[in-house]
């Protein structure tokens, strides 16, 4: 009786061990969030520690800054072929002009001295 009890004891300790140890390890998986709207302006180049892009998503009031890193996925048409590794043809804002486009935007913790906040990891275009 007493062996039996002792091995149900070890079980229930490694089953809480488990369950703890599982429990603190960090979630690493990212499910951006995907918002349309207007590119309104495109600060510096994809992968310089300053690129950045201005979005107006559709109904809000204002515009938001999301940095952008390299490479960047990219699309300059609906169903057309992904790209990455480049700017994109579509942030190369011609006299101002805004383009429509579907962003997705993931937020991001800071480490050490890399900056968190929201960042841009797609860009659709389409105009």
């Amino acid at each position: 009786m007493a062996q039996q009890l002792r091995t149900w004891l070890i079980w229930a300790v490694l089953l809480v061990i488990g369950v703890l140890v599982g429990h603190a390890l960090p979630d690493s998986s990212v499910s951006p969030d995907s918002e349309a709207g207007t590119i309104t302006a495109v600060h510096g180049q994809i992968g310089s520690p300053k690129a950045s892009l201005d979005f107006k998503a559709k109904g809000a009031k204002g515009t938001a800054s999301y940095a952008l890193v390299a490479p960047t996925p990219w699309q300059a048409t609906s169903g057309g072929s992904w790209r990455s590794g480049s700017q994109p043809s579509c942030l190369k804002l011609t006299s101002g002009k805004p383009v429509k486009a579907t962003i997705g935007v993931i937020t991001v913790h800071g480490v050490g001295s890399a900056p968190g906040g929201p960042m841009v990891v797609w860009v659709e275009c389409y105009g």
